[in-house]
């Protein structure tokens, strides 16, 4: 996690159109066959209780943070606890993650008496444009701390014109996940869909142990985005919460 120091298109809209449709059909439809079970769908990661996405922070005169304006960068993460719910992002059954939903806050682009560039501080220190993507992993069994093979990801998004808004991305390939394999969210550069919160919200982090918090350990860090690779969730990260969601249908 990284603070903010003191110092688009129509195809997009169409693919927002496109989730929203998909996503009603997807609720709607029941196969006719008596022997057929109707389509089930599940949203990982939704809660009874969202919290907001930190940024923008606020400031004092002197420059100094009230309300720090937060994100996460250069990882590959899920929750292990949301709300209070335990493996959030773990497939109940095997089927298809169909979209997936970001929620962003808004951090500032104006430097002033009250506010910093925010946007600015994240580009440079994690690099730009802010990007996310969705991975699914596969437990290695028996792994301390625990190791994730990443079987599958979806296309890299742009996120920076949804800031302030929860988009949601329509997968024109779906991706197959299997019982017990994980959801989880990969950032290449940086994305503001975080959140500091109180008891029940914690994540793990694709870093290695000791390596969790230190300026040079998070700018250094890399995303796990190489299908059929290996890494080590080392870090055990509380009182935060990664805002995403993925839409699983469940297999006919």
């Amino acid at each position: 996690m990284a603070h903010a120091e003191t110092k688009t298109t129509s195809r997009r809209l169409l693919a927002l159109l496109g989730a929203a449709v998909l996503l009603a059909a997807l609720v709607a439809i029941a196969p006719r066959q008596a022997d057929s079970a109707p389509l089930r769908v599940v949203v990982l990661g939704q809660t009874p209780n969202t919290p907001p996405p930190s940024c923008p922070g606020k400031y004092d005169a002197a420059g100094n943070p009230l309300v720090e304006c937060s994100a996460e960068g250069h990882v590959t993460g899920f929750q292990s606890v949301a709300d209070g719910i335990a493996r959030p992002y773990e497939a109940p059954f095997e089927g298809k993650i169909v979209a997936w939903s970001i929620t962003l806050s808004k951090p500032s682009t104006v430097k002033s008496k009250s506010t910093t560039d925010e946007v600015g501080f994240f580009n440079d220190f994690f690099g730009s444009p802010s990007q996310a993507r969705i991975g699914i992993l596969r437990p290695v069994e028996g792994s301390k701390p625990p190791q994730y093979k990443l079987v599958r990801q979806s296309p890299i998004e742009i996120l920076d014109p949804y800031f302030g808004t929860t988009p949601i991305f329509a997968l024109d390939h779906p991706l197959t996940v299997l019982k017990g394999q994980v959801v989880a969210l990969t950032i290449p550069t940086w994305a503001p869909m975080f959140a500091l919160t109180g008891e029940g919200n914690n994540w793990r982090g694709s870093r290695l142990p000791g390596h969790c918090v230190d300026r040079p350990d998070l700018q250094s860090g890399h995303p796990q985005q190489g299908v059929g690779k290996i890494k080590t969730y080392g870090c055990y990260y509380s009182d935060a919460r990664l805002l995403y969601t993925a839409t699983l249908v469940k297999k006919p």
